[in-house]
């Protein structure tokens, strides 16, 4: 049987219909979300409708909605109709609240992003063993606070964060703009010659001869054209189009019921508001519509029969405007009333355009996207040169509750209404969340580029600076730290500014100034403390940047923080990792992967990837941290200084595993990123690096091998260039050497800050692998040191990045006392891990010097250490050392980060819902997760799991 012939009831739509059913596989890729698009008349609603009825015979709870003209009056419409009947009973007690306020139409009292994270789970949540499969018909007709929900929805599920199947299906020309870069668009195309006579067989009636051809002809292979033109029985000259065919239904209407239509298309659908609005809409209007089947009427809702029957209506400007001035005088909701007169007004009107701003002020909570949609509107009845700062104000509104897409698209809007010779301070402001916008979205070359001309430009802010320090941080050395640095030249060490100083001036006042801040719990803390609590965590002051940090963390992780908080989990998490509280690391970082406000933001996922998978790393599971750097959605090794983190943990995962090679090769990587963190590798890299030359891999065949093999693939010249640079350590003036070449190389001017130094990577790391063989490894690690030391070592050092430049010269020297005193006191007790592979190396040292009792002392120590960490691969090495004897199994090696978290929140005594509103999704996932880990693990309840945790030092 052909594909075509699959299709139930429809011709022509084979290859369609078997994409939609791989979305209802079990065993499909993570993405399970599709949009579907095409002209009026192409067929998206037959197609849709075979979609729910198929799955709901397989057994999935289907939830359909379809838009219409007359839901964007209407605040969350469309949820509405998706919620009706929902049991909504198991949600917690705030989210409840936000979805009741919601459904009820009042926008005010309740938080968007609960509110969101309140609709992924009562929508998600599946009443049977099958996931719930969402349709929504129309999408671009939903009104705007329901789409906001529609597309986190979209974005979790094409994440894999939900399992949910989601199909979406608008028109080809109306597509919203988010869900359209969101979702690959499949396109439905005019059916093929054959399909259109195959069709056209099927309409009862249908003419035959010279009429068919012609019917065949105008229709183009449109269905809905082909059944409405064979019902024509009187085609019209010319080329009508299946519009015509509605336009002329409606035109033989009476007028009274054109005109109630009219209304009915204009927005409001209750037949009891029309009425009150015109009288003559009354019952008698509507029933030759309904005879002609043009719509359909209940006590509550008029219903078109295609949305070509309201552009038949809406014929032109001035039908539109009267209906809406109609609507506007009879409605009673002063709300709706404002709408009707916005529609109704071509042209600017200021004074319209200011009751629009007004009334947005009276929004908040859950209104906040209708007030973003009002303002858009109140910016199109201004002047032109009066718009930008409406469109700048609607753009960070959206982008607050992580409408960043919106918010882009608003920005570009108003920086083309912007006049900077009449507004200069404004493009500044333009150019600050532009910024952020691209820092957002990963896009780190282009926000230094806004950031380097804003500060350039103008007086440095404190707001500006901290919107710069993050992206510099990203980034490393480079021109935006080198500008912020001068621009932050004269600036106290005050709370305001500490973030950007610890960027690019860090110092002992500004780590002092951190330590003084105080910690609060009020709502408003979150804004003042957030920024101290990531300088904090840069002057390796970790737990106190934890606590400042708590409160947007606890924030964002519950949903309910502004956007511009969505950094605060990943500067809490590189803080935790650095204690070894690993676990509540995963605690922070895991929600971020199914947040409802994290889900426009790459750059947020990029690093809770990034992060996970170096947690994963130290602990040895280094398969689960490649997948887990897999999922990025940008490639971690163009941004510094996650490529840092990640060579180095990579690195030391190496060390731990005996190889050295690539332990060397990795750790090398690691210190050549230009960025302030790479002083913390030195020690690993000399650890590496010793370990390789003692294990005689620099033989004399080896030497000569490596340089006929650098010969051939660079050229004389360019290898001793390339060995010059080795041997030189990378150190700084070699990196903006290369950098400069790289830069040329690429000429990537969009992605400057990035692409740069991706090349530049790219280059070394190419070096490394033709020179590690030839230049001696301790040689070359003793070149990184002491170019180290000439960078960073005569000025301000954090005690850590002190300690640890100071043991990798003592680990050159084989100086022992030295490197092991750094072992004792708090500072080292505060770096757990780092503080245990130095204790390793430093035994390795003591055995090979004849010293075995204290080297036993340190190995027994450090295995303590890593058990209690969870460090497999470094517990299995010290272990062997120790013992003899094999690495010890880590059962949660094949769990993903989210089932992992999952374990450890069930054994913590957590429910299945109270772990689901920690992750987004709802409890009977929660249940299918561990149904599904429990034979992994070789548990079968709770307290054995309990137990199984405790013992791999897994206690939360």
């Amino acid at each position: 049987m052909g594909a075509q012939q699959q299709v139930p009831g429809l011709i022509g739509r084979g290859a369609v219909w078997a994409e939609l059913l791989a979305l209802l596989d079990d065993e499909r890729p993570d993405r399970a979300a599709a949009l579907l698009a095409g002209a009026a008349g192409m067929g998206k609603t037959a197609l849709v409708t075979r979609f729910a009825e198929h799955a709901a015979d397989r057994g999935h709870p289907v939830l359909r909605v379809t838009g219409d003209s007359g839901m964007p009056g209407v605040a969350y419409a469309a949820l509405r109709v998706l919620l009706d009947g929902r049991d909504l009973t198991q949600l917690s007690a705030a989210r409840q609240r936000a979805l009741r306020l919601a459904l009820a139409g009042q926008e005010q009292g309740a938080d968007v992003l609960v509110l969101r994270a309140a609709a992924c789970e009562a929508i998600g949540d599946p009443a049977g063993d099958r996931p719930v499969v969402l349709v929504v018909d129309d999408v671009d007709r939903v009104d705007a606070p329901s789409l906001d929900v529609l597309l986190t929805l979209a974005s979790v599920v094409a994440l894999g964060q939900a399992p949910m199947v989601a199909l979406f299906a608008a028109r080809t020309e109306r597509m919203p703009v988010e869900l359209s870069e969101l979702l690959p668009a499949t396109v439905l195309s005019p059916l093929a010659e054959p399909e259109a006579e195959r069709l056209l067989d099927r309409v009862p009636g249908a003419p035959v001869g010279a009429a068919r051809l012609e019917i065949l002809r105008r229709a183009e292979g449109n269905p809905l054209a082909l059944r409405e033109f064979a019902d024509w029985a009187d085609l019209p000259g010319g080329r009508p189009g299946v519009d015509d065919v509605f336009a002329r239904r409606v035109h033989d209407l009476p007028e009274r019921t054109r005109w109630a239509l009219t209304l009915a298309a204009a927005g409001e659908r209750n037949p009891a508001v029309l009425a009150a609005a015109d009288p003559s809409a009354d019952a008698d209007a509507w029933q030759p519509a309904v005879d002609a089947g043009l719509i359909t009427v209940t006590e509550t809702v008029i219903h078109f029969r295609h949305p070509l029957v309201e552009r038949a209506l809406l014929v032109s400007s001035t039908i539109r405007a009267r209906a809406h001035r109609t609507l506007a005088a009879g409605v009673a909701d002063p709300r709706r009333a404002l709408w009707h007169r916005a529609a109704a007004t071509e042209g600017p009107d200021p004074g319209l355009a200011a009751e629009l701003v007004a009334a947005c002020d009276l929004l908040d909570g859950t209104g906040v996207v209708t007030a973003v949609t009002i303002l858009e509107r109140a910016a199109a009845l201004m002047p032109a040169d009066r718009r930008a700062p409406t469109l700048l104000d609607a753009a960070a509104r959206a982008g607050a509750v992580g409408r960043l897409r919106w918010a882009r698209e608003l920005l570009d809007r108003a920086r083309a209404a912007l006049d900077p010779a009449v507004t200069p301070a404004l493009g500044v402001s333009l150019d600050s969340f532009g910024s952020w916008l691209e820092t957002m979205a990963g896009r780190l070359g282009a926000a230094a580029e806004l950031l380097t001309g804003v500060l350039t430009s103008v007086p440095a802010t404190a707001g500006i600076s901290n919107t710069a320090a993050f992206p510099a941080f990203l980034l490393g050395d480079g021109p935006l730290t080198e500008v912020l640095a001068r621009a932050c030249a004269d600036v106290p060490a005050d709370p305001p500014w500490l973030f950007p100083l610890m960027v690019c001036r860090p110092s002992e006042e500004a780590r002092a100034g951190c330590l003084l801040v105080p910690e609060g719990e009020s709502p408003a803390d979150q804004y003042r403390s957030a920024p101290s609590g990531a300088a904090a965590m840069l002057a390796d002051e970790p737990e106190k940047a934890v606590r400042l940090l708590a409160p947007a963390v606890n924030a964002v992780v519950g949903g309910a923080a502004a956007a511009v908080h969505l950094a605060a989990p990943g500067a809490a998490g590189w803080a935790l990792i650095d204690l070894g509280r690993w676990v509540e690391a995963e605690d922070r970082l895991v929600p971020l992967l199914s947040s409802p406000v994290a889900a426009e933001a790459p750059l947020i996922r990029a690093g809770t990837y990034a992060q996970l998978a170096v947690i994963a790393l130290l602990r040895g599971r280094r398969e689960t941290a490649a997948d887990l750097v897999a999922r990025s959605p940008i490639d971690l090794l163009t941004v510094p200084v996650f490529a840092l983190r990640l060579r180095w943990a990579q690195g030391v995962a190496a060390l731990a595993a005996g190889e050295l090679d690539d332990a060397y090769r990795l750790l090398t990587a690691a210190f050549a990123v230009p960025h302030n963190w790479r002083v913390l590798v030195l020690p690993d890299l000399v650890a590496a690096a010793t370990r390789k030359q003692a294990a005689g891999v620099e033989t004399p065949d080896r030497v000569a091998a490596a340089r006929e093999q650098a010969a051939a693939g660079l050229g004389a010249a360019d290898w001793a260039a390339a060995r010059e640079q080795a041997a030189a350590g990378l150190g700084a003036a070699d990196w903006a050497a290369a950098q400069e070449q790289a830069a040329a190389r690429e000429q990537a001017a969009a992605e400057a800050g990035a692409a740069d130094w991706a090349a530049t990577h790219d280059q070394a790391a190419a070096a490394v692998k033709t020179t590690d063989l030839v230049a001696a490894p301790r040689a070359h690690a003793a070149a990184a040191v002491d170019a180290a030391w000439q960078a960073y070592g005569k000025g301000w050092l954090s005690t850590r990045a002190r300690a640890r430049l100071t043991a990798a010269r003592a680990l050159l020297a084989d100086d022992l006392d030295v490197a092991a005193a750094l072992l004792e006191g708090p500072e080292a007790a505060r770096h757990p891990f780092e503080r245990a592979t130095l204790a390793a190396e430093v035994a390795n040292r003591m055995r090979r010097a004849q010293q075995p009792r204290p080297a036993r002392e340190l190995l027994t120590g450090a295995l303590d250490s890593f058990e209690r960490l969870g460090a497999a691969g470094w517990a299995g090495h010290v272990s062997a050392q120790l013992r003899g004897g094999a690495p010890v199994a880590d059962p949660f090696a094949t769990l993903t980060a989210q089932q992992e978290q999952i374990v450890r929140m069930a054994a913590g005594g957590l429910s299945n819902r109270e772990i689901g509103e920690r992750l987004f999704l709802s409890p009977r996932t929660i249940g299918s997760h561990l149904y599904r880990v429990f034979p992994q693990l070789g548990v079968v309840n709770r307290t054995q799991l309990g137990e199984l945790v405790a013992a791999r030092g897994g206690g939360r």
